[in-house]
């Protein structure tokens, strides 16, 4: 694996290419221009679709090619590769961190090589701006949320087996260990993430699994079947009839309130990544994270986010002010469901060879780790409003 490892950071490494070729277009590079290795074109582009406020929109599936011959045929492409180079008007790149192995697992996932669409160092300097500057940031921003959602897993569930509370539990499990999985991969694109400490990568992603899971199935469940069911995977759907037969009924209900709550709201899919951004963001230690400022500043930008998100279909002061509370109390929300999803959790860990239900090893790992540090009290929830 280091070996390996080593070969694909180098094949992305700055030394490695060559010197005069746009990282953009791969045309004749004239310099570095806000913070990369780019051509005139692109440099004017940038800096003309940056002040502007242009609303660029892909006819694609946002993977346009952008080379010397093609760059001016999707603008909106071309402007998300400069976004994902690390591009930003008057600003700085930002050096990687040494990287830590503190939970192994995350650990691991989290250090394995990313490809040229790693957003690990484009948040701080692309959304944090100061009130003068009058940037337009949303067509950019909610481009690549929307292209770093990963796909919908599947439970592996067979259906055609007569179904039990632990065969359901034990492929719940399996299911949450992939979906984890894709959490991880997720985050590690999310624009600012990878600027945190590794610890604090560890730490948040421990500590909001289960907050972006649910919310995630809460989405699906209100997209899919209009928040009548629970949508945990498209073979795995559980109508209020098997959430009855259940082993976890109540919790069931108190799960299905989210996709009820979606659709009472018609929360747009805009507003809903950048929520799902901010469940990244909700809980820290109580001590705080080693890379504290970094990540107030990096919440801070997803709250402005939000902002503009709701902006998108809201006009008015009076309107964008109560949608945004209503999205925040939530948000807010998310804590007891998931403290009651933690509890759960931890009780069927402990007694999962009496129920024989199997756990994997990374959730194992997880759960183990922080969920009783996290019933305990010893974490900071980040709350929007007070109670």
């Amino acid at each position: 694996r280091p070996d390996t490892e080593t070969s694909q950071n180098s094949q992305y490494s700055f030394e490695s290419l060559p010197q005069k070729i746009c990282l953009i277009c791969g045309d004749e590079a004239s310099g570095c221009h806000y913070g990369v290795l780019t051509c005139g074109s692109c440099k004017v582009f940038f800096k003309r679709a940056m002040e502007g406020q242009h609303n660029y929109l892909c006819a694609g599936r946002n993977d346009c090619i952008v080379d010397k011959i093609r760059r001016k045929n999707c603008p909106a492409c071309r402007l998300r590769k400069c976004c994902q180079a690390g591009m930003v008007l008057g600003g700085r790149k930002f050096k990687k961190f040494n990287k830590i192995k503190v939970v192994r697992t995350l650990d691991v996932a989290l250090q394995q090589p990313a490809t040229l669409q790693d957003e690990s160092q484009s948040l701080a300097q692309r959304l944090s701006f100061s009130p003068n500057q009058e940037i337009q940031f949303v067509p950019p921003m909610i481009s690549v949320l929307r292209g770093i959602e990963p796909e919908v897993v599947y439970a592996g569930y067979d259906n055609t087996k007569p179904e039990t509370p632990s065969s359901l539990l034990t492929s719940l499990n399996h299911l949450c260990e992939r979906q984890l999985l894709c959490v991880v991969k997720w985050s590690k694109l999310l624009p600012g993430f990878r600027n945190l400490h590794i610890d604090d990568q560890i730490t948040l992603i421990q500590y909001s699994w289960m907050s972006l899971m649910v919310f995630a199935m809460g989405w699906r469940s209100y997209k899919h079947v209009s928040g009548q069911m629970l949508y945990f995977a498209p073979d795995l759907i559980l109508n209020e009839q098997r959430m009855k037969e259940s082993s976890f009924y109540s919790l069931c209900l108190s799960m299905w309130q989210l996709p009820q709550e979606f659709v009472r709201l018609q929360v747009s899919q805009e507003e809903f990544l950048c929520m799902k951004a901010l469940l990244l963001l909700n809980t820290i230690p109580l001590e705080g994270l080693r890379s504290q400022s970094q990540f107030d500043e990096m919440r801070t930008s997803y709250i402005r986010e939000l902002v503009k998100a709701i902006g998108l279909r809201q006009k008015g002061v009076v309107a964008n002010s109560q949608r945004f509370y209503q999205l925040t109390k939530l948000m807010d929300s998310m804590h007891d469901l998931v403290k009651q999803l933690h509890l759960f959790c931890l009780n069927t860990f402990l007694q999962s060879r009496a129920l024989s239900v199997e756990f994997p090893e990374m959730m194992s790992e997880v759960i183990a780790a922080q969920l009783p540090k996290i019933l305990a009290g010893m974490v900071k929830p980040l709350l929007f409003h007070k109670k």
